[in-house]
């Protein structure tokens, strides 16, 4: 028999129907694989190629090399605007509205080698990536009109990655979607009726249950959610209660790529290269100190489809329990 799941801090339902249930090696696709060279004349992203990109926002160098380069989105889906002490336009057509597509969208080329990737990386360069994101999430906070940041990393065709050069973008939004607020509202309703954070309740017993813990460390733990919605997923969440992902020290940043790292390097020989996303989910802007809210980062592998039952119901079909998924993660050496 399935078994139906909710999500605590959502509300939201999954039904696992173990029936399908598979194994890590069921997941994978048979695809050629890309030896790819570390530089790739055509590449945008490619050392000795910035002058093929926008001009760079930001730059954290390695010696006299940049490590990390920041520049605008070619083909962005927001865009600045010049003057930020002026409120955006709203306009009306009968029963609809619509705002300016005021914003910023940007691109963290995350190596300035094309054959890199965040799981064989080192260290210290995914550290380099973490503290552009933490810079750019401080900037982008201080401007008028950008009330969310939302930081992501598609892997992969399925995901919707566009270039094989290592990379991850930055979204500032001139709102919060009612996504968002809803998380926002379940939130903070638990923590008018229990006076705790939801997110530390559930991280406090994921601790003791045990049976999801993936890995940890010093600041950060990585678990497989208890309502999963697609096989394999994972969060990862900093200890401390931070609402908002501005909130990470700069110390801090080495410990989230370390279990950042080995997260992703597990996905990668467990599931043989999975496409997938991540996101960084943040309180909105202005919300830094909130004690119902609590930033974390989700990885969602794209194992499975969301089919008419999914977009109908608004529920999710996982076919492999958290804890399976979980096991085999934690086992995985690497």
């Amino acid at each position: 028999m399935s078994e139906i799941r909710q999500d605590l801090s959502s509300k939201d339902w999954t039904i696992f129907a173990t029936e399908r249930s598979r194994r890590p090696s069921d997941f994978k696709k048979t695809k050629e694989k890309k030896f790819s060279n570390e530089y790739e004349k055509k590449c945008p992203f490619c050392k000795g190629n910035e002058d093929m990109t926008p001009k760079e926002i930001l730059s954290i160098k390695s010696g006299r090399n940049w490590s990390v380069r920041v520049v605008p989105n070619k083909y962005p889906a927001l865009k600045p605007k010049k003057d930020y002490g002026r409120s955006i336009g709203r306009h009306i057509e009968g029963p609809y509205l619509s705002i300016d597509g005021v914003g910023s969208h940007e691109v963290i080329i995350e190596s300035p080698k094309h054959n890199e990737d965040l799981y064989n990386m080192k260290l210290s360069q995914i550290e380099n990536v973490i503290k552009a994101y933490r810079k750019r999430f401080i900037t982008l906070s201080c401007k008028g009109n950008c009330q969310l940041i939302v930081i992501f990393r598609n892997h992969g065709g399925r995901a919707g990655t566009s270039l094989n050069h290592p990379h991850s973008q930055l979204a500032a939004i001139p709102f919060v979607p009612g996504f968002v607020r809803n998380k926002l509202y379940e939130s903070e309703r638990y923590f008018n009726n229990s006076g705790r954070c939801v997110y530390c309740d559930i991280m406090k017993y994921e601790i003791k249950a045990g049976e999801r813990i993936i890995c940890d460390n010093k600041d950060f733990i990585a678990f497989a959610p208890y309502a999963s919605l697609s096989p394999y997923s994972v969060q990862i969440f900093p200890k401390e209660h931070q609402a908002c992902f501005s909130e990470i020290s700069e110390g801090n940043t080495k410990y989230l790529a370390s279990i950042l790292g080995t997260i992703l390097k597990k996905l990668y020989y467990v599931l043989d290269d999975p496409d997938y996303n991540y996101v960084i989910d943040s309180a909105p802007v202005g919300q830094k100190g909130n004690r119902h809210y609590h930033w974390h980062l989700e990885i969602f592998p794209r194992l499975s489809t969301r089919a008419g039952f999914e977009i109908g119901s608004g529920i999710n079909i996982n076919t492999v329990l958290p804890e399976k998924c979980a096991k085999s993660l934690r086992d995985y050496n690497v």
